[in-house]
C-alpha cells in the first residue's frame, strides 16, 4: 500500500514516482516533458506532472469516458495551484500553452468579463428587406463563450473568484462547478435564459486557475464546495528554494537549452500519437473510419464516446484490488487530522480524489500505450495523489492553528479589557488575582454588544481551551488568566 510505504515522508521527489522511473519509453518521455518543463518553471516538478495530466486530459477528452457503475466521468483536469508569487506560476502557464497550441488546442485566459464572455449570448440580426431597408423583424444568433466546446481555460490570479461580496463572482463559479461536470451529462450544460433567446453551452473545458496564498483562503476551503472539484495543489517555497532558483535562473543566462531536452514539437508529436492510438481503438470498435468521424457533429461524437466507454481500454485482474487498496490509504490519511473541522472537510474532498484515480490511471495508460489497466497504472496514480493529499492536509491543518490561535489571541483581548473593568480579588487557594464569573460575563457582554447567555458560551470555550482557569470559593466561580 502506498501509505504504508511513504509513511509520513512528505519528501520524496517527482524522480521517485514509478510513472516516472519506470523502464518504458513512456516513463521516458514524462521525464522529457517535466525536464523540458523545467527550463521555464524551475523546482515545479509536481506541477509539471499536473500540466502534463492537463494537457493529455484535453487532448484525449473528446475520446475517453470513464464508465462507474450506471454513471462516468471523463478524463479532464481542473487544477488549482495555491503558490507564493514569483516562484514560476505563470511561466508554467506560458510552456503549458505553447504545447496546447502545438497540438492545436485553443488555450484562453480570463481575468473579468460578463456572463456573456463565459457562457455566450443571443443577438438579434435585423432582417433586411428587398428593398434594402430592415423588416422590423429579427434572427437569432448564439454567440458562443470562452466555456463553450473543447478548449482550455486559464485564470491566473483565480483569487478573484473567491470574492463573496458580489453576486458576480459566485455566478462564475457556479458556472465553473457545471463546466467541471462530466461530459454528456445533463449538469455539464450551462443554461441562461435571456429576453432574446436562451443559450445552451456544453463545456469541454480543462480549467488552470494559479494564485497566490489568500488571506482568507481557509474560509473557503472549509466552507464553500468549489474546491473539492478541482484538483486542489498547494505548494509553500520557502527562502532556500528561492534563492536556489534564483541562482538557477542568473546562471542560465545567454545558455541555451541543451539539444538533449525534447522540442515542443516532439512533445506534441507524442501527445499527438497516444490520442491517435485511443481514437482508434473508438473507431475500430464502431467500425467507423477517420473520414466518418469527421462528419460527425458535437452531439453524435459524444454519444459514440459513450457508447464504446468499455472499447478504449480493458481492465485486468489486478486492477480492482489496486483501486480499493488506494481508498484505504487515502482514509488513512483522513484518520491522521486531529481537526474535526479539517478531517470533515477532508472527508469532502475523497469523491474527487477517487475520480482523479480513475483519471490519472486512464492517462498513463495510456501514456505507457497499454490496452489494459492494471495495478500498476493505478499505484502510480495513487503514489502522485497521496503525496498532494497528505501535503494538502497537513497545510489545512497548519492554517487552521494559526486561524483558531489568532481568533484566540483576538477573544483574550477583548476578555481582558473586561477583566481591567471587573472588581479583583486575591485567592489564596491559587494565590492570584481573580474575577467572579458572573461579573466578568456581564462587563464582556455589555462591552461587545451581545446578550448574556453567548457571553457565558465564550467564556466557557475559553475555559475548555486552558486559557481561562476556573477556582470555586464555596457556590461563587472565580476565574483568572492562564496567560
Amino acid at each position: 500500500m502506498i501509505g504504508e510505504s511513504v509513511g509520513n515522508d512528505s519528501q520524496r521527489k517527482w524522480s521517485d514516482y514509478s510513472f516516472v522511473n519506470a523502464p518504458s519509453a513512456g516513463s521516458n518521455f514524462i521525464r522529457q516533458y517535466v525536464e523540458r518543463f523545467n527550463t521555464v518553471s524551475y523546482f515545479n516538478e509536481y506541477a509539471g506532472l499536473l500540466s502534463y495530466f492537463f494537457v493529455l486530459g484535453q487532448y484525449l477528452a473528446p475520446y475517453i469516458r470513464i464508465p462507474i457503475h450506471g454513471s462516468h466521468i471523463d478524463c479532464r483536469t481542473h487544477v488549482y495551484w495555491i503558490q507564493e508569487s514569483r516562484t514560476g506560476k505563470s511561466v508554467a502557464w506560458d510552456f503549458t500553452a505553447k504545447l496546447l497550441r502545438a497540438l492545436e488546442i485553443n488555450a484562453e485566459s480570463f481575468t473579468a468579463g460578463s456572463d456573456a464572455k463565459l457562457i455566450g449570448t443571443v443577438e438579434k440580426i435585423p432582417i433586411i428587406g428587398e428593398n434594402g431597408k430592415p423588416t422590423g423583424e429579427h434572427d437569432v444568433e448564439v454567440i458562443p463563450g470562452l466555456l463553450n466546446g473543447y478548449k482550455t481555460l486559464l485564470f491566473d490570479e483565480a483569487s478573484v473568484l473567491l470574492n463573496d461580496q458580489k453576486a458576480y463572482f459566485s455566478d462564475k463559479i457556479l458556472y465553473l462547478q457545471q463546466a467541471m461536470a462530466p461530459l454528456g451529462s445533463e449538469t455539464n450544460v450551462l443554461v441562461k435564459h435571456l429576453v432574446s433567446g436562451s443559450v445552451h453551452t456544453p463545456s469541454g473545458v480543462s480549467l488552470w486557475m494559479t494564485t497566490f496564498p489568500p488571506k482568507d483562503i481557509m474560509s473557503h476551503v472549509l466552507e464553500k464546495g468549489f474546491f473539492q472539484r478541482v484538483f486542489l495543489f498547494q505548494n509553500s517555497v520557502s527562502i532556500e528554494t528561492r534563492q536556489t532558483t534564483s541562482e538557477h535562473r542568473m546562471s542560465g543566462a545567454y545558455v541555451p537549452v541543451p539539444d538533449k531536452i525534447w522540442s515542443y514539437d516532439d512533445l506534441a508529436a507524442s501527445i499527438r500519437q497516444t490520442g491517435d492510438i485511443i481514437r482508434g481503438r473508438i473507431l475500430k470498435a464502431a467500425e467507423m473510419s477517420e473520414e466518418d468521424y469527421a462528419k460527425l457533429n458535437d452531439v453524435e461524437k459524444e454519444r459514440l464516446a459513450i457508447k464504446h466507454r468499455y472499447d478504449v481500454f480493458q481492465v485486468s485482474a489486478n486492477f480492482y484490488p489496486a483501486l480499493l487498496n488506494a481508498v484505504d490509504d487515502y482514509y488513512a490519511l483522513v484518520r491522521q487530522v486531529r481537526n474535526e473541522n479539517i478531517r470533515e472537510t477532508a472527508m469532502s474532498f475523497l469523491p474527487n480524489v477517487e475520480n482523479y484515480t480513475l483519471i490519472f490511471t486512464n492517462l498513463i495508460a495510456a501514456t505507457m500505450g497499454s490496452t489494459k489497466l492494471t495495478s500498476d497504472h493505478v499505484m502510480m496514480a495513487t503514489e502522485i495523489i497521496f503525496d498532494n493529499l497528505n501535503n494538502l492536509f497537513m497545510w489545512l491543518e497548519d492554517k487552521e492553528s494559526y486561524r483558531e490561535a489568532k481568533k484566540t489571541e483576538g477573544n483574550l483581548k477583548k476578555w481582558k479589557v473586561a477583566w481591567k473593568k471587573s472588581h479583583k480579588m486575591v485567592n489564596n487557594r491559587v494565590n492570584r488575582e481573580v474575577v467572579r464569573k458572573s461579573q466578568i460575563t456581564d462587563v464582556y457582554a455589555k462591552q461587545t454588544g451581545i446578550n448574556v447567555r453567548t457571553a457565558r458560551r465564550k467564556i466557557d470555550d475559553m475555559i475548555k481551551s486552558g486559557v481561562v482557569k476556573t477556582v470555586k470559593d464555596g457556590r461563587l466561580v472565580f476565574v483568572y488568566f492562564e496567560v
